[in-house]
């Protein structure tokens, strides 16, 4: 019955029966399945666009009829957003409306007063610019129904990128890596020095035996001090440095190596090789840039869908 009420009603609008009959014919722009998009509707649309851009100039007349039917497109697009929206029964309801408008304030701070006088600047009523933030919650709760749930990424996907893509992340061996270091005399021939070095080699076997880091350290001497060097990229370092570390595996200690004018013992508390420690940084941007990908491919083909399946008649 619908079918043939709407079928009836297109028949009406096409026969000219009077002048109040063509002018309701030359009023509609589309028809999108069971609703109609009125030129009155395009033309607005396309004012709040061109006033929107601040163009330095008004467009031409062939400018303006593309830009026309390209702002028409959009508005059967958005026409089979909300019949789709429909169908699903979905909507939005006006707390839900309040409390974006309240976000928007606050991450903006302002108040009533002051949104409606920035909306009026930008050419919008508060009411125009909650039906623009209905539409945009109802968008979402379309495309997190239709399109999100089949752009979800899995961890192999997130691995072959990475894979494929190495050359792009920095991939070089990580030390997590703490020290003591002993303050060497100018005479390196002096029992100071000695007496030094032997103190050096009694807190590494300290260490070895299992005293911990920081009661050596405090017991080192006036002269030693220490901590944590945090994250070390072993090609950054100095050569002495390099050959001291480059085969230490976690936890183990190095010889007294001498360096600026003292005497140091690494501790490697931990020792990642790039590419893990890469992949561990790298794997969430890269699942949400993949998501986004396929979420846009997959935004487009449901898109299509939509017009391949619907009934549209541009009068334009």
């Amino acid at each position: 019955m619908k079918r043939f009420t709407f079928w009836f009603l297109l028949m009406c609008l096409s026969v000219p029966i009077s002048p109040l009959a063509a002018q309701t014919i030359a009023s509609v722009a589309a028809v999108v399945n069971s609703d109609i998009i009125t030129t009155y509707q395009l033309d607005r649309a396309v004012e709040r666009l061109v006033s929107s851009q601040n163009l330095s100039r008004f467009p031409s007349d062939q400018e303006r009829q593309q830009l026309r039917r390209e702002v028409l497109d959009q508005l059967i697009n958005d026409r089979l957003l909300q019949q789709r929206s429909k169908e699903l029964g979905l909507s939005v309801t006006t707390q839900e409306v309040d409390a974006a408008v309240d976000d928007v304030m606050t991450s903006n701070n302002l108040n009533p007063a002051t949104l409606e006088t920035a909306l009026a600047a930008e050419g919008m009523s508060l009411e125009s610019y909650r039906r623009q933030i209905h539409d945009e919650i109802l968008r979402y709760k379309l495309m997190s129904q239709e399109v999100n749930y089949r752009a979800r990424v899995t961890s192999g996907e997130v691995r072959r990128y990475f894979e494929e893509n190495i050359e792009q992340f920095d991939t070089q061996t990580r030390l997590f890596v703490s020290r003591i270091s002993f303050a060497l005399p100018a005479d390196r021939s002096s029992s100071d020095a000695a007496r030094i070095e032997e103190q050096a080699n009694q807190s590494r076997q300290r260490l070895l035996g299992g005293t911990p880091f920081d009661t050596v350290l405090a017991e080192a001497g006036p002269l030693a001090d220490g901590g944590i060097m945090g994250e070390l990229v072993l090609s950054d370092l100095a050569a002495p440095l390099q050959q001291a570390l480059q085969r230490l595996a976690t936890g183990d200690i190095s010889v007294p190596t001498e360096f600026n004018q003292q005497l140091h013992l690494f501790i490697v508390n931990d020792r990642r090789s790039g590419e893990e420690l890469a992949f561990e940084r790298a794997k969430a941007s890269i699942e949400e840039r993949l998501r986004r990908e396929k979420t846009e491919a997959r935004f487009i083909e449901w898109q299509e869908e939509l017009l391949n399946n619907a009934y549209i008649d541009r009068r334009l």
